[in-house]
């Protein structure tokens, strides 16, 4: 196992990537073709994807290492180009119009010219070099989506310029401009007019930002109008900023990343903001270089080590901590997960840099860098470590507020749960009907249509949040109040509002840890008759995970680890222990239903993180009334297969939580 430590070791890791997609490549060498499976672009557009994309991973080596010293065959790029900018070929890769696939992959031929022009450009003929300038010029001409492509312009603009090429440095600066209208202050962006704060702010607007002030402080553009103190200065101040959230939505121990968003199938694409932050030259106040190279590097094992992502061939599958086409965006082609090689982005810098020779820390990420909870108000979440230092510790993030305006699929479920973790990943839904389809982990779901005769109540279809109505960080006022919540309100129904605080449980109750539990409360009005869900975090569970113990009251053995007593759920598998329990529900009187207690085996391929998965949840019946219900829970999870006394003294401590009083004096009566 390749243990990704040391420049040649992620040198090796990137040619390991590559390597199995040569038998897919072309007669021409234009093209590779992966799979069989299509995204809502042409194919031609997807073998041009699957050709490209590798060169976000081979340029860096290409700069970082001297001709003949990278291992990488620019002469098979050499020919590729030469058939896919040619109009007659028939590997032409197409004229681009607007909004198409073309222009997206055209940044990291843009970025090759810029940054390496004796190997990608200087060994093309002249009516080579005249078709691809003539091919990459088209952007200039086409209408982007108004958010992140607007900086494939910039790269296209300073390839050109960099190899003497026609080229427009007014689309150039126009682009730059635009992110100047998204900027929204400690180093968060969105993603152009939505209120998505995901991946892309680091991925992509981040990473790009980074990239070109590398670009632009190379010799060859040093003094000239694109290499602008000013704003080299601010990309890099403002990256700096971010470094200090977006280190929290990193495990610090196993170097996993929370799952959030669209586009999670680009995967190590993740850690290229960490290897941006090198490649740039950024210092973060308080982390040093070792701990952001640790960052980057664990990152890149927790995922290169993990042989679920890889087809047979050896080649990157669609999917998450496995290959599955559940969870996939419409965009996804077999090419697209080489979006990931963004992440090989520190190889630009030479084997003798000192990014390669310092040492990563003992302590993976100092306490100091991790307060918790960690409010982000830009993003609408606060950023939780429990445990830690423990084999327990476990990073998730609460959230609310944010919504995919594109309408996307799984929108729902990849930007409106109420939690999202590094350990236990989150579902999708595989159906239309049923909980086990819907698999409403970490979120509030609710039924209208429940089967008739089904005393249970599991209906046909449900919902859960997608478009919050408002939403907003609330903290304890006073000196030295450090309490924290996060509210949203949404519409399930015209008659039914769902209002819901989370608020993490801040200091050690007895068995448990700060963070080893959150308090949910849900206010809801409803003028019909509904059905809730209310679900944790979910966790691998099948009968051959070593982990499944048995934990039925009453019973000595059985086939599951789930536990259900009356008002709490409890699954216990190898990957940790998830949990939920009823605190408080009103009216508690013979008008409501007590609550009851669920274990949801959701549907297969279900989660983003496991093939099998479970949901422990708990279930109201509300009838229609003026007066709203209150719904309280405490939500429970431990990461790893911790000792029975720890998780037992932990999960004792659920009947003990209370609502804050800082936040009970602040609710709606």
């Amino acid at each position: 196992m390749n243990p990704l430590s040391s420049h040649s070791d992620v040198l090796s890791a990137l040619h390991t990537l590559l390597a199995p997609l040569d038998p897919h490549l072309s007669a021409g060498a234009a093209r590779v073709k992966v799979g069989h499976t299509s995204g809502h672009f042409d194919d031609n557009a997807a073998e041009l994807e699957g050709f490209a994309r590798r060169l976000w991973g081979a340029v860096p080596a290409g700069i970082g290492m001297p001709v003949g010293e990278d291992g990488i065959d620019w002469d098979a790029y050499m020919d590729g180009i030469e058939h896919g900018v040619d109009p007659n070929d028939s590997e032409y890769w197409g004229a681009a119009v607007d909004k198409d696939q073309r222009l997206v992959e055209m940044a990291p031929i843009g970025f090759a010219l810029a940054t390496m022009p004796d190997k990608i450009w200087k060994p093309l003929t002249p009516e080579t070099k005249m078709q691809l300038a003539t091919w990459l010029m088209a952007l200039n001409q086409r209408t982007t989506p108004n958010n992140n492509w607007h900086f494939f312009r910039v790269f296209v603009n300073l390839g050109l310029c960099r190899v003497g090429a026609q080229h427009s440095l007014s689309g150039l600066h126009a682009a730059l401009d635009a992110f100047e209208e998204w900027y929204l202050g400690d180093g968060w962006y969105s993603d152009g007019s939505t209120q998505q704060r995901d991946y892309y702010i680091t991925f992509a607007i981040h990473f790009y930002s980074l990239a070109y002030v590398f670009i632009v402080t190379q010799p060859f553009f040093a003094g000239s109008r694109l290499s602008n103190p000013e704003r080299i200065a601010k990309y890099k101040a403002r990256a700096a900023l971010l470094a200090k959230d977006f280190v929290h939505w990193f495990d610090p121990d196993t170097g996993a990343s929370i799952p959030f968003g669209r586009s999670l199938t680009y995967r190590f694409a993740i850690a290229s903001f960490w290897g941006g932050l090198a490649l740039a030259g950024v210092e973060v106040e308080g982390m040093s270089l070792g701990v952001i190279k640790g960052i980057w590097l664990r990152n890149l094992r927790w995922w290169l080590w993990k042989k679920e992502i890889f087809n047979g061939d050896g080649t990157l599958g669609i999917g998450y901590a496995y290959n599955n086409l559940n969870m996939a965006e419409a965009y996804n082609s077999p090419g697209s997960p080489y979006w990931a090689m963004k992440a090989f982005i520190p190889l630009a810098l030479p084997p003798d840099h000192p990014f390669w020779s310092t040492n990563t820390p003992e302590l993976p990420v100092p306490p100091s860098l991790l307060p918790s909870p960690h409010p982000i108000p830009s993003a609408h979440m606060i950023l939780i470590h429990s445990s830690r230092p423990s084999p327990s510790a476990h990073t998730y993030a609460l959230a609310s507020g944010q919504y995919a305006n594109f309408e996307m699929r799984h929108s729902a479920e990849k930007y409106g749960k109420l939690a999202y973790s590094a350990t236990f990943g989150f579902c999708v839904p595989t159906g239309a009907y049923g909980l086990q389809q819907a698999s409403p982990d970490s979120t509030l779901a609710l039924s209208d249509d429940a089967e008739s005769g089904n005393e249970n109540g599991n209906g046909n279809h449900w919902r859960v949040r997608r478009v919050p109505l408002d939403a907003k960080i609330i903290r304890e006022e006073g000196e030295g109040a450090k309490g924290v919540a996060l509210y949203a309100r949404w519409d399930a129904w015209k008659d039914v509002d769902v209002q819901t605080w989370l608020v993490p449980v801040t200091g050690e109750v007895d068995g448990s840890k700060e963070g080893d539990w959150h308090i949910r409360i849900h206010r809801i009005t409803t003028g019909r008759e509904i059905w809730t869900s209310d679900g944790g975090f979910s966790i691998r569970a099948q009968n051959n995970d070593e982990g499944l113990e048995v934990r039925t009251p009453g019973e000595s053995a059985a086939d599951d680890a789930s536990k259900e007593v009356a008002t709490s759920a409890l699954i216990r598998s190898s990957v940790g222990t998830t949990g939920i329990a009823s605190i408080l529900w009103s009216p508690s009187d013979a008008s409501t239903a007590p609550p009851s207690a669920q274990v949801i085996h959701a549907a297969p391929n279900s989660s983003i993180m496991f093939s099998h998965s479970a949901i422990p949840a708990i279930r109201h019946h509300l009838v229609p009334r003026e007066e709203p219900y209150w719904l309280v829970s405490g939500v429970f999870a431990l990461s790893g297969k911790s000792k029975e006394d720890a998780w037992r003294g932990a999960w004792a401590d659920g009947p003990k939580l209370t609502v804050p009083e800082w936040l009970a004096s602040a609710l709606p009566k």
